[in-house]
Formats: C-alpha cells, sequence, structure tokens
C-alpha cells in the first residue's frame, strides 16, 4: 500500500509496470482511502490497470473520540433529507465547487497519464463521481457508481455526445443509509443525459457484496 500526493490531495497507488488504464474510486462518507482498497485484490481484469484510491479532504466525526473522511460535510438535516428519499436541489456551494476543481485537477492528470481512465465510488464517493465526470477535459472509458444517489439534480449541465459515457450502476433494495428510490432517480437522470447506464439492484443493505463485484468486473472487462 504506498500513499502519494497529488497537490494537497492525499491518495493510496497500486500500481504495476506496463498498464496504460487507470482505475479510481473515491471513498464513502465516513471512511477513508484504504476502505476500498480490497477491491484491488478481488477484481480479475484482462488488462494491466493501476488503482487510485483518494482520501476524502474533510475530517468528520464518525463516533467518540473516532473520526474519518469525506468529500463534503453533512448535517444532521442532510442526513433525515437522504433517509426520507428527498433530493436536495440546491446547486454547488462555493466551498463544494473548490473541492470539485481540485478533484477534477487531479483526475485532468489521470487522463494526461493513462490511455483509459475508470472513475468510481461508493456511497458519497459515487455521489462525487456522477458530478465529476462532466467536469472533466477528457472523456472517461466509464463510471462505477456503487450505492450512490441523486444530488443536486439541476447542476448537471447538457452532456455533450463525447462524454455519453456508459456506467454500472449497483443499489441495495434494503438500504437505508441512501434508499434505493433516490438511487433510480439518479439512474434515470444519467439516462435522460444520454449516458448509457447498467442497473444492478441487489437484496440487501448499504454495500458492495461479491455478486456486485462480479457483475461490475463485467462490466469494466467490457471497456
Amino acid at each position: 500500500m504506498q500513499w502519494e500526493k497529488f497537490e494537497d490531495l492525499n491518495f493510496i497507488a497500486k500500481t504495476q509496470d506496463g498498464a496504460n488504464t487507470a482505475v479510481i474510486l473515491f471513498h464513502g462518507y465516513g471512511a477513508d482511502a484504504t476502505d476500498l482498497y480490497s477491491l484491488a485484490q478481488v477484481y480479475k481484469l484482462q488488462e494491466k490497470a493501476d488503482w487510485f484510491f483518494p482520501q476524502g479532504v474533510l475530517e468528520v466525526p464518525i463516533g467518540p473520540m473516532m473520526s474519518g473522511r469525506a468529500w463534503f460535510s453533512l448535517t444532521q438535516r442532510d442526513f433525515e433529507n437522504l433517509t426520507n428519499q428527498e433530493i436536495y436541489d440546491g446547486g454547488i456551494a462555493p466551498k463544494d465547487e473548490k473541492l470539485a476543481q481540485k478533484v477534477s485537477r487531479f483526475l485532468n492528470q489521470m487522463g494526461k497519464n493513462y490511455e483509459n481512465v475508470i472513475i468510481g465510488g461508493f456511497s458519497q464517493g459515487a455521489i462525487l463521481t456522477s458530478h465529476s465526470f462532466y467536469r472533466l477535459n477528457f472523456s472517461p472509458k466509464g463510471l462505477l457508481l456503487f450505492s450512490g444517489y441523486l444530488v443536486n439534480p439541476s447542476a448537471f449541465p447538457t452532456i455533450p455526445e463525447a462524454l455519453q459515457i456508459p456506467f454500472f450502476q449497483s443499489h441495495g433494495n434494503r438500504d437505508q443509509v441512501l434508499p434505493v428510490g433516490g438511487a433510480k432517480k439518479l439512474h434515470d437522470k444519467l439516462k435522460n443525459l444520454g449516458l448509457k447506464g447498467r442497473w444492478f439492484e441487489f437484496g440487501g443493505a448499504h454495500e458492495i457484496p461479491m455478486d456486485v463485484i462480479a457483475e461490475s468486473q463485467i462490466f469494466v472487462n467490457s471497456l
């Protein structure tokens, strides 16, 4: 496990010689860069790929004397709205815009370094991914959206044909953290923008089970 840094964004890298594909995964709220690292071990890809796991820029409390990392802050009201399957639509706040620019610079650098770039994330990381791909100066090869949710739908621009990239989206039908209804709205939003998506609903909660890994692996290899 190798820690590296781009500007002030820390990330874990798992690389190998001769890879021309990068897979970049953003963790969820309260986790950290190590949370999704095991996916680099279990995925069986047909071509060599380098894996990158960025560390959330915010430190957030997750329990007594415990903290985790996040990509944007959430209030108690935010959590309640998400649990009630409400869709927040207030545009992107200035502080979150700065974060979006930071993430975009990191991803654009990856676009310079690799022929193929696949970006994705879990939970809040999937939300971040959904509002990152259209901000880039290159077209990612695909998107992986694990247990995501529709946030700020009015912030999505009209997507040019060059960015109508494929995506894989999974969600548990018993998810009580981010209910499946908000995830389906994200799927519909992306499809209406012209993206070609694969929806995979599983009988589970807020997680990435092995059947999701198997199905998303097929998706990545198809790219």
